[in-house]
């Protein structure tokens, strides 16, 4: 008893307890430590998936377009373009002469698949009426205000390969509907428009550039000497 009561005094059991202070300290920080870093990556990850997940913007989706003349990163469909085309027993203006994009991508019209030919035309083959037929559009630039210049080439059961130089723009427009509930809804839409078309006539012989602002046709056996188109 004596012994025990002079360790109490001269302060023998002081250091044990600060040693089991200061591991409780230790661990109550590193606790908290973890904690705080498991939530941290836990609101870092969900603003990454929000961010991931997240739609484009309407914006967003005309700035894509006419930067690269897709949709969502995806081509949009030669059938789309095909839109635009005049029977070639009529004269234009086209009777279809602006196209929803996302509908007609996502349309099962257009489910079939499409190819790019080595001369670069975005083309794809369908059959119609029991005939085989093909369409097929080649980017050859972008003038002033947006004007995005196709080059096409369509073809039937016949030997013909009608070439026609498609003027269109991307554009946005208001779409109204209604939902179940009869509760009006009002969407944003991305278009594509034909605002001009330029007659080739059939295989085409002759080049096309865009130069300063100018559709330049070669010459071909249609044309003798060069034609320069101006956009302005």
């Amino acid at each position: 008893m004596i012994v025990a009561a002079n360790a109490v005094r001269y302060g023998c059991n002081k250091p044990i307890v600060k040693e089991d202070i200061m591991k409780l300290k230790w661990g109550i920080i590193i606790f908290v430590l973890i904690a705080v870093t498991s939530l941290y990556n836990e609101a870092f990850s969900e603003t990454e998936d929000q961010k991931l997940n997240k739609a484009p913007s309407i914006k967003d989706i005309l700035k894509e377009a006419n930067q690269n003349f897709t949709y969502n990163g995806k081509t949009i469909h030669p059938g789309c373009v095909e839109e635009f085309m005049v029977n070639l027993a009529d004269s234009g203006p086209p009777i279809v002469r602006a196209v929803d994009v996302e509908s007609c991508i996502l349309s099962n019209e257009f489910f079939m698949d499409y190819n790019v030919s080595e001369d670069g035309y975005i083309g794809y083959e369908y059959e119609k009426s029991g005939e085989k037929n093909y369409f097929g559009y080649k980017i050859i630039g972008k003038a002033k205000g947006g004007i995005h210049i196709l080059d096409t080439r369509a073809s039937g059961s016949g030997t013909m390969i009608a070439m026609t130089v498609f003027l269109t723009r991307f554009g946005i427009e208001k779409y109204r509907d209604f939902d179940e509930q009869e509760k009006l809804k009002i969407e944003k839409r991305l278009i594509l428009k034909c605002i001009g078309q330029i007659e080739r006539g059939d295989r085409d012989i002759g080049s096309i550039e865009l130069i300063n602002n100018n559709v330049v046709l070669g010459e071909s056996q249609y044309r003798k000497k060069v034609e320069v188109i101006s956009l302005d």
